[in-house]
């Protein structure tokens, strides 16, 4: 195994760890976001939910990217849809953070997870390289 498809897996294990916490922040948003009843006004109310939304999307890309890069690393040939999915984990990791800096561990979380997705990309690009060779 080469060392771009060891870092492929490695960086495909953390983003399984990554999908992870970002479902559990945006649960946490999700049922601790106050409720319209005269404790926030709505714009604000509209942009967290919209923050817990993206990065629930993101999580679930995250896993899926996470899956087809462990699998992709060990056997080139599957890598299959990784690089499309790793661009919008991604672009919805940026939108998470760029949308709502209210909830400041949620956007973290988010810009990590999109840091993740790109490096996954490269070396997605790297282990390709390698097997058309």
């Amino acid at each position: 195994m080469s060392n771009n498809r060891k870092m492929l897996k490695v960086l495909s294990l953390a983003q399984i760890v990554f999908a992870v916490l970002c479902f559990v922040m945006a649960s946490l948003v999700f049922n601790g976001t106050p409720r319209v009843e005269g404790d926030v006004d709505i714009p604000t109310f509209l942009m967290v939910n919209l923050d817990a939304v993206l990065c629930t999307v993101a999580a679930f890309l995250t896993a899926f990217c996470a899956i087809d890069g462990i699998k992709g690393a060990n056997r080139p040939t599957a890598l299959g849809a990784h690089l499309v999915v790793a661009v919008l984990v991604a672009a919805a990791g940026i939108a998470a953070c760029i949308l709502s800096p209210a909830v400041q561990g949620l956007s973290i979380v988010c810009a990590l997870d999109a840091v993740l997705a790109i490096a996954a990309a490269v070396f997605d690009k790297k282990v390709r390289a390698e097997a058309d060779r």
